[in-house]
């Protein structure tokens, strides 16, 4: 797997814009990104538990390291919680834009395997708990509470 889906890219790209709106200066839209991926740990440790997202999380950095290598200066860990530290210098060094696109591609690469690990309907009803209005609703698609 090397790009996710382009239903994961708009998943992925609808969260990050929700989530970072209204958010200006590099800590408030640090602390928007690193609450995305909180939220996500939270309500996927739930089904693979910490070790499954870890292991998710980390093929998911790897992945999106080769077309955002500013994300490697971030250190990424979960563990009992979620942390992400450096995203504030990131976003210093490369700009709000250039981070929140590292952020959704970083989400892009967790959904994509996600659906190909637990399947797409379940992934996408997981993260209708996070996220409702979740575009791609619809028969079959997941969008009815898990």
């Amino acid at each position: 797997m090397s790009t996710p889906g382009s239903s994961a890219r708009v998943l992925s790209r609808r969260i990050v814009e929700r989530e970072l709106a209204g958010r200006e200066g590099p800590a408030e839209i640090a602390a928007g990104i690193e609450g995305v991926f909180r939220q996500l740990y939270q309500i996927m440790v739930t089904v693979i538990g910490p070790l499954g997202f870890q292991a998710v999380l980390t093929r998911a950095v790897h992945l999106t390291r080769r077309d955002y290598p500013g994300l490697g200066a971030c250190e990424i860990a979960c563990g009992d919680t979620f942390v992400m530290r450096g995203i504030s210098e990131m976003i210093e060094r490369e700009g709000a834009d250039q981070a929140g696109a590292a952020a959704a591609a970083l989400l892009d690469h967790i959904i994509a395997l996600l659906c190909s690990f637990i399947g797409e309907d379940l992934t996408l009803r997981l993260l209708r708990r996070g996220w409702a209005g979740l575009p791609g609703g619809g028969e079959g698609s997941g969008a009815e509470e898990a």
